[in-house]
């Protein structure tokens, strides 16, 4: 099975590298940094009833205002079972996206409920499914425009706030296959009602479905060191995203009952821009900060300057969690 993977490891990888890379809804360039974002299907899913995660993300800059991205997530796994092995778990995001002199943006709230069972009793195997509803507010700052104040100027824009209801799916995979390589992969389909997202009351205006696919292995060189390569790819109607790299992952640990791995990783996105961070994990807390280094046909105005990026995850269980229940394996981003 581990044979096979690697090959479809490689088409996949070889197959997509002649795409062009262009992004259109909010996203992170650190996509594996925060599991529900990625997927609802990822909700609490892991060893902890708790997780809490933050992320913030600052493109462009030189380029007018640039754009500001912020996201919060809470996760609860209110129901969990080892014998049975599976689970359901419940998250709530929070995410505000501001651009430009016009404030241009968004501000959504979404939910997202997931149920994860195992299929193989003998070795770490699970397949996880989530749902996500949102509701998100669309507009900009009319008090900053050139248009719009009076009737005569207009030029057709009746609206400078809209507000949209969508829901999305998805599923992930995870295998421990043996003691060097943990496997996961993952789908999800995001905006699937396509909601009406026109400032001109027009039905013709739509926001597309975004799908999400991503890969990757969790590969043991040895107690001290492991490299962890993934793919992820993203399309929204034209507009397509293609992400291959990996992270170099140095355990630091002392004893087994603690976790210090510092980890340095570089990306390549396709024909937009090369992406290098750190991070650290910290026994429950996981931090990191990413920068990208744009490639593409902005470089002249953007000065090879692209997007920063910070993010925190925590995980925790009240203190007689463990005593009475036991966990679920954690995937390993």
């Amino acid at each position: 099975m581990v044979g096979k993977l690697k090959l479809f490891f490689i088409v996949f990888t070889l197959g997509f590298c002649s795409i062009l890379s262009f992004g259109q809804d909010v996203h992170f360039s650190t996509f594996n940094a925060n599991p529900m974002f990625l997927n609802p299907a990822n909700t609490a899913f892991g060893s902890s009833l708790f997780r809490v995660g933050t992320m913030y993300r600052n493109q462009w800059s030189t380029v007018s205002s640039g754009y500001n991205s912020y996201l919060l997530t809470a996760e609860v796994l209110p129901y969990s079972s080892r014998v049975r092995r599976h689970g359901i778990g419940l998250g709530v995001n929070f995410l505000a996206d501001v651009a430009g002199t016009l404030r241009y943006g968004q501000q959504n709230i979404g939910l997202s409920l997931s149920y994860f069972k195992g299929i193989d009793a003998n070795r770490d195997h699970y397949i996880s499914f989530g749902l996500q509803a949102n509701t998100t507010g669309w507009g900009y700052n009319l008090a900053n425009s050139v248009f719009g104040r009076n009737p005569e100027d207009a030029e057709g824009i009746f609206l400078h706030n809209i507000r949209t209801f969508d829901f999305g799916l998805g599923a992930h995979w995870q295998l421990k296959a043996n003691e060097k390589h943990n496997l996961q992969a993952g789908l999800s389909f995001l905006h699937i009602n396509q909601p009406n997202l026109s400032y001109y009351e027009s039905e013709d205006i739509l926001l597309p479905i975004k799908i999400n696919a991503y890969f990757s292995d969790l590969i043991t060189i040895s107690y001290n060191y492991s490299l962890s390569p993934s793919i992820f790819f993203q399309k929204q109607d034209k507009f397509l995203e293609f992400v291959i790299g990996g992270d170099y992952n140095i355990n630091l640990s002392e004893t087994v009952s603690s976790s210090k791995i510092l980890s340095f990783g570089a990306y390549y996105r396709v024909i937009d821009a090369m992406i290098v961070m750190a991070k650290y994990n910290y026994n429950n807390f996981h931090f990191g900060i990413s920068y990208d280094l744009n490639l593409s046909r902005l470089t002249p105005a953007s000065k090879t300057y692209g997007g920063v990026e910070i993010w925190l995850l925590y995980s925790f269980n009240p203190v007689s969690y463990k005593k009475s229940r036991t966990s679920i394996p954690c995937p390993a981003f």
